[in-house]
Formats: C-alpha cells, structure tokens, sequence
C-alpha cells in the first residue's frame, strides 16, 4: 500500500495511523465502544473491537483514522485484503481476485457516537475508495450483520452492491452472526 492516503477534499483529515496516535485512539475507543449496539453490530462488548486489536492494525500499518478540524480522532477503520472463509462462496464481481490480493476488505469502521449524522463514514467510504484506487486494488470488500440497517444504508448510498448472505463465526466464538457482504467494483479509466 503506498503512503498517498490523506483525504484530500474533505471536510476531515483521513490518515494511517501511527505509534504516535495510540493515545487518542485509546481516549475514541473509551468514548464510542460503550455506546456501540452489540445487537445492531454483533460487536462483542470487551471482546471485539478492542484497543488490543487497534494497536495490532496499526503495526501492520492497516489502521486508519478520521481526525476532526481540532484534531481529535472521531473515526477509524481497518483496511487489509484479509477476509474470512465465508467470503470465497460467494459470487463477487468479474474484477475480484481469487487471490484476495487486489480485493481490499473493510473491517471495523466506527464513527465516534456523539457525531452522528456529520457524513464521517462517508467521508471515510469516500477515503477508502481513493485509497484503492491509489493501491490498485480490483474492488472494495466487506460484510456487516444484517440487522445493522443503518450500515447497509450507508454502503447502499456510496454505491455498494449487495452481493449475499452468509453467516460468520460470533466475535466471542459462541455462535454465529448473519451477515450480509457488500462490494465496490474499481473501474479503471
């Protein structure tokens, strides 16, 4: 992945993050997991997201965050082209990579609770469609449960295509949550 990742044209700043951030990805994450509906997102409350994890994405470099005009930290996402099992049955576009190396797959975004309705996931969507683009991936991939309604919206309206349904492994490994998957097809000029 190459380093031309700021949101240009944006009302946020959208970044890598680096070592330098994990304080304040730490103060966002007290502040928005405890008002995360597990029942919306299946997200499993001290499980899954966690601080552990954030710190994890960004030593791999697959951290990203959304930082407001005073620069605080008010979105994050984890971009990489890992996904689960599940993802290889379903039939995605023409352009996606059997490989899953040029398939860059959406995991964990979350906007700050108190800043609902300000467009940061889009602007993050928005991020993450140029961030492809510059990193030559053949599509945007991602699942979200089918319950979280406002999620599905927000990647219908940015023009992801729904392309199924299967269920995934619980976050606690206690079940299973079913899942809808979403895809963005890059069209190269």
């Amino acid at each position: 992945m190459t380093d031309n990742e700021k949101g240009e044209n944006m009302l946020y700043e959208i970044r890598r993050a680096t070592p330098n951030d994990n304080l304040a990805i730490g103060t966002f994450y007290e502040e928005s997991l405890p008002y995360i509906d597990p029942i919306q997102t299946s997200w499993v409350p001290g499980i899954y997201p966690n601080i552990s994890d954030a710190l994890a994405a960004i030593s791999k470099d697959e951290f990203f965050i959304c930082l407001d005009e005073a620069g605080a930290v008010i979105g994050s996402v984890i971009l990489n082209t890992a996904s689960q099992e599940a993802y290889q049955t379903l039939n995605w576009s023409k352009s996606s990579d059997e490989s899953d190396q040029k398939n860059l797959v959406v995991h964990t975004l979350i906007t700050h609770p108190k800043r609902l309705k300000k467009g940061i996931a889009s602007q993050i969507i928005a991020f993450i469609k140029t961030f492809a683009v510059a990193n030559n991936m053949r599509t945007i991939q991602l699942d979200t449960l089918v319950d979280n309604i406002p999620a599905r919206r927000l990647y219908e309206k940015n023009e992801f295509v729904y392309i199924g349904r299967r269920n995934l492994p619980s976050f606690d490994n206690q079940g299973i949550d079913d899942c809808v998957f979403y895809e963005f097809e890059i069209i190269k000029a």
